[in-house]
């Protein structure tokens, strides 16, 4: 994206337009030296961006670890006695799915042999 960029700006740069007047002087040294200093600023935003989706990602942490605190206050034994009744229904779906998947896939092998 940064190629895309400076080529465009470059492009802009080097039209056979005339230039205004506060361009007038511009050489191809400072043309690469504001295209130094764009890829600069490029990579300032992209840290920047960064870092911003890090806090994102720790505040969602902060928000995880609260809930497990508070799953973890409650009876032991009760929370894990939720959790197994929880693995145990998808367990149940999971199986459910797969006898679906083998039912399926016999039919397609009696409708191929026939």
């Amino acid at each position: 994206m940064m190629t895309w960029i400076a080529t465009l700006t470059l492009a802009a740069l080097l039209q056979d337009k005339p230039a205004p007047k506060d361009e007038e002087d511009l050489t191809p040294e400072k043309a690469v030296q504001m295209l130094k200093d764009i890829q600069g600023l490029m990579t300032k935003s992209e840290d920047l961006l960064n870092d911003s989706s890090r806090g994102k990602s720790v505040e969602t942490e902060d928000a995880i670890l609260k809930r497990i605190h508070e799953l973890l206050k409650d009876d032991p034994s009760a929370s894990q006695k939720k959790t197994l009744e929880k693995i145990a229904k998808l367990m149940e779906k999971s199986e459910g799915s797969q006898k679906d998947a083998v039912d399926k896939m016999a039919e397609i092998i009696r409708k191929a042999k026939s």
